[in-house]
């Protein structure tokens, strides 16, 4: 059954710390939502804090502890069939929404013929800086593609912005019509831990009747990618190896797609964008097991070009 308001998704592993500031956050809110906490196995307080919790009325709490520690994308599949409310949008433990996220939502209700709706955000990469207007180069270019920003929503069908396919494929920067999600069968994969936020990216759009900007908004979301620290941006080693099969499996549907024509060169580009940050500003570093898996990357990509039906880049090598 179907409940008016909005389903946030949230995979949590050891992020209490985060999980509270959303805690408080949607508690000073007035819009009706339901918060899904998946806590991945967390080996810190983040059961004790939900079960804590004291939520007013408009915030329905639902927790879900996994059997076992299975990732971010088995946590969002397990959280989207939890969720029961009319707008899905799956967000990280450590994000932060804008004080006017619900006010520019009202303003921008998704309507009939779009699934769901992509809004700019503010990258930092400072934990004690929350309001950057900052993105990757890839979106602040798409978002700054048009001069005039159309008020309230400019709707879109994919073949008429083909380029929203090559912006960063993150999973917290749209809010979904839910019934899209379920029907449309968008999902992350659960056999790899890197790179699951691709394939949903990619199958949004292919199969999408139609998607609306929010180019007027001002950034909705803080996403922090510190430097520091063990985190997943700056991994190497086998986990990244299974992008190369969930470019392929995008690239069956996306050559299925009626206007495949104008989608390859996007695709194509996405990739060799993709290798060239994976052999190059990755693996950076001259030990000898970063060399190792350097290797090994440019061994796969040039695997994956040999098979790709695509066009690649005139300007990507594989040295």
């Amino acid at each position: 059954m179907t409940t008016e308001g909005y389903s946030f998704i949230i995979p949590a592993y050891n992020d209490a710390r985060g999980l509270s500031r959303h805690l408080e956050y949607f508690t000073a809110c007035d819009a009706p939502v339901q918060l899904v906490v998946v806590d991945d196995c967390s080996e810190d307080d983040t059961a004790t804090l939900i079960a804590a919790a004291e939520m007013p009325d408009h915030v329905e709490l639902t927790y879900h502890c996994q059997a076992e520690n299975a990732g971010p994308g088995a946590a969002r599949n397990a959280g989207l069939e939890l969720a029961t409310r009319e707008y899905a949008m799956f967000l990280d433990a450590d994000d932060q929404l804008a004080p006017c996220f619900f006010d520019v939502m009202r303003l921008a209700p998704l309507g009939l013929g779009v699934d769901f709706v992509m809004f700019k955000h503010h990258l930092s990469t400072r934990a004690d800086t929350r309001f950057t207007y900052d993105m990757h180069p890839v979106d602040r270019a798409f978002f700054s593609h048009r001069p005039e920003s159309p008020f309230p929503m400019q709707q879109f069908r994919l073949k008429d912005r083909p380029e929203v396919l090559g912006t960063v494929n993150f999973p917290w920067n749209k809010l979904y019509r839910r019934d899209f999600l379920t029907d449309a069968g968008i999902e992350f994969p659960e056999h790899i831990r890197m790179h699951e936020d691709i394939r949903p990216h990619w199958q949004s759009f292919l199969r999408s009747r139609g998607f609306g900007v929010l180019y007027w908004a001002p950034p909705l979301l803080t996403h922090y990618e510190i430097p520091e620290g063990n985190r997943a941006t700056q991994y190497v080693g086998q986990k990244r190896m299974g992008v190369f099969g969930e470019l392929a499996r995008i690239e069956a549907e996306l050559l299925a797609h009626p206007d495949a024509d104008r989608l390859e060169p996007v695709f194509s580009s996405f990739c060799s964008g993709l290798f060239d940050w994976m052999t190059g500003p990755l693996c950076s570093a001259s030990d000898s097991e970063t060399e190792y898996w350097r290797n090994q990357y440019r061994e796969a990509t040039a695997a994956f070009w040999s098979e790709a039906q695509v066009t690649k880049p005139q300007a990507d090598t594989v040295s």
